[in-house]
């Protein structure tokens, strides 16, 4: 073997070895929300050596050396800033909190942190564990998807309805996701919605877009349109949906797994059907 094929072999190898482990990094941030690591060092308000973490978290002494590969790999991760200190004593190592970290602190109005458990719950895992199996059978019927495969036949929303812990999660995830997309989407594109009367939200969940638009846009007025379990009352988005301006569709291609893309196409159909006066559908792939 010349040296070339060994060193494109090596680096094929770290990969795989990079595949096989990513898991830690997955367990890595779960174990830091539930000790409260962000919050506490956001709290802090200067760089926080890892001695005093432990501390604050009431961490036993003996445990804080591995309080210290922690908080290394989530630094390499990208969550906090690390502050080398001189010498072979890690635990005086400091670390600041960065962007990515005010994600996972339980007061922040965008906090992740439900939507990181909720994708790494078994029921969103599941799908994927029996992907393999599910694939090589033939297609039972319409709508024959890993996630229905997976659960009994039963789509997202009808796990969320008889499962109260899933869907409390995708609510409050929801929520915070759609707190940030707001401010982003009026910030970026608020002049787009200049001169419309009336706008239809579907999928618009508890009505956090709606609210600021209302409040941007004092004369638009704004309908939500979302599941039952969601909004009352509710009405069927695949069927109809109330004539506006404009219909506001928001579209995620990270939870379509259960979605066939014809319902896909329908959702837009009528939401331009829908449209009146300026006849405006707005889309935006959100994931």
């Amino acid at each position: 073997m010349d040296s070339k094929t060994a060193i494109q072999l090596l680096e094929a190898q770290r990969q795989v070895w990079d595949h096989s482990f990513a898991y830690i990094k997955t367990m890595a941030v779960q174990s830091a929300m539930e000790l409260d690591i962000p919050g506490v060092v956001q709290s802090h308000g200067k760089p926080i050596t890892v001695r005093e973490l432990g501390s604050a978290l009431k961490i036993a002494p003996a445990r804080t050396p591995f309080l210290a590969r922690l908080m290394r790999m989530l630094a390499h991760m990208g969550y906090f800033v690390e502050n080398l200190k001189d010498g072979d004593d890690e635990t005086a190592t400091s670390y600041s909190a960065t962007l990515m970290c005010g994600f996972l602190v339980k007061d922040s109005p965008f906090n992740a942190a439900t939507w990181f458990l909720l994708a790494n719950d078994p029921i969103a895992v599941d799908p994927w564990r029996s992907f393999g199996a599910w694939i090589r059978q033939p297609p039972a019927a319409a709508g024959d998807f890993p996630f229905t495969h997976a659960h009994n036949g039963k789509k997202l929303y009808e796990v969320c309805r008889d499962v109260p812990r899933i869907a409390k999660m995708m609510n409050e995830g929801i929520g915070r996701d759609i707190w940030l997309f707001s401010k982003a989407l009026l910030a970026k594109c608020g002049s787009h919605f200049n001169g419309l009367k009336s706008i239809v939200d579907v999928g618009g969940h508890t009505g956090t877009i709606s609210e600021d638009l209302a409040e941007a846009f004092p004369g638009i007025h704004c309908t939500v349109f979302d599941l039952a379990q969601v909004v009352s009352p509710a009405g069927d988005v695949f069927q109809e949906i109330p004539p506006a301006d404009a219909v506001f569709l928001k579209v995620s291609s990270s939870r379509s797994y259960d979605t066939p893309s014809h319902n896909m196409k329908s959702h837009f159909f009528s939401s331009f059907n829908a449209c009146s006066g300026y006849c405006a559908t707005g889309a935006t792939n959100h994931v």
